[in-house]
């Protein structure tokens, strides 16, 4: 561990989601903003777009706890290797549907339907967001684009969010598609993103004075091309670095041998 070489209180580059401790990078700022705009507005369904790493699991975790603080009932269902039934099921639990085990599929329909009426009844939003939604097979794309109509009438307070990759966006139903109302752009970080994410990181790690050099910082955001999840990993691959070489700082050498031992390789940037 390189926790004592660089006095730290514990690891500052972390990739498990932490909507209270999400970096509020401009990107962020913007997609968030997007999609509170989409629910003030009674919009049905938007997509949030961003390649893998992008962040778009934490922009669904950040806004399901905005929404809850407020009041709105809100979900995040992870789209991977669900069934017909376990679908509906996290979305009546997400909901607060109050599922029962012994529910079937039409029971479920009928839970979900009348939560949102009642949500509607009382003056609160429903928002659903599925992440990695292109994973959802024919089936389930189906029972999707019924989730989607779950309240068609004009003062619905049901909004759907649903996040993938741009390259998949071909994937999902045509019915889904044209559903869309609004496009969210996820957007990688800024040099000025990762140099303010870097220093606010390793600050509420315990550290005082700088650990990367501005040289350092430059060349990590040029590997990683901005993209969140590869500036954490390399982030944290060049303190290990730095600190078995006994380094008293990270710099641009430092962060490229951090760079050539890890296993993905983003797309790099001449230099």
């Amino acid at each position: 561990m390189y926790l004592q070489h660089w006095r730290l209180d514990y690891s500052p580059f972390r990739t498990t989601i932490d909507a209270e401790r999400a970096y509020p990078s401009e990107a962020l700022r913007e997609s968030t903003a997007r999609i509170e705009y989409l629910i003030a507005e009674r919009r049905r369904v938007g997509v949030l777009l961003g390649e893998r790493g992008a962040g778009k699991s934490v922009a669904l975790a950040v806004m399901q706890r905005r929404l809850q603080q407020s009041g709105a009932a809100a979900c995040v269902v992870d789209a991977f290797g669900l069934s017909r039934r376990e679908l509906l099921w996290q979305v009546a639990e997400g909901i607060q549907a109050e599922p029962d085990p012994t529910d079937d599929e039409g029971r479920l329909w009928r839970r979900l339907s009348d939560r949102a009426q009642h949500l509607k009844w009382q003056g609160r939003d429903a928002v659903l967001m599925v992440d990695d939604v292109e994973q959802l097979g024919a089936d389930l794309m189906r029972q999707l684009v019924r989730l989607l109509r779950i309240d068609p009438a004009p003062d619905s307070r049901w909004t759907v969010i649903l996040a993938t990759d741009p390259a998949r966006l071909s994937y999902l139903d045509d019915a889904v598609l044209h559903a869309i109302d609004l496009r969210i752009d996820l957007y990688p970080w800024t040099l000025d993103d990762t140099t303010g994410y870097l220093q606010n990181a390793l600050f509420e790690a315990g550290r005082l004075t700088p650990i990367f050099d501005d040289e350092a910082i430059l060349r990590l955001f040029e590997l990683t091309t901005g993209v969140p999840r590869h500036v954490v990993r390399l982030a944290d691959f060049a303190l290990l670095a730095g600190a078995g070489a006994g380094a008293d700082s990270v710099d641009a050498g430092t962060v490229e041998q951090a760079f050539e031992e890890i296993s993905w390789s983003p797309p790099v940037a001449a230099g």
